[in-house]
């Protein structure tokens, strides 16, 4: 994991996942998209298809892997900034 620590903040970089979910079949599965593209060899084309951007981080905390839009309830969040989610080091 690569983290840079400036200070009293450290930054932690957003990772991205796009994922393709089929509208018409819900029991097909949500695949990553160069799941599908190898498995149907073809892009997802609307309206049937519908491509997800999930945006994931690792918590500094407990070392977990957590949505970004959960970290805004972490008192320690400080703020998004060009790909990184920046959190303060201690709660002083």
């Amino acid at each position: 994991m690569v983290l840079k620590r400036i200070g009293e903040y450290i930054h932690t970089p957003i990772r991205t996942i796009k994922v393709v979910v089929d509208i018409e079949d819900i029991f097909k599965p949500p695949l990553p998209i160069e799941s599908f593209v190898k498995i149907y060899g073809a892009a997802p084309e609307p309206p049937r298809y519908r491509v997800i951007s999930i945006e994931v981080v690792t918590c500094v905390e407990d070392k977990a892997p957590v949505l970004v839009t959960e970290c805004g309830g972490c008192p320690k969040f400080v703020r998004r900034y060009k790909g990184y989610v920046c959190c303060r080091r201690n709660l002083v």
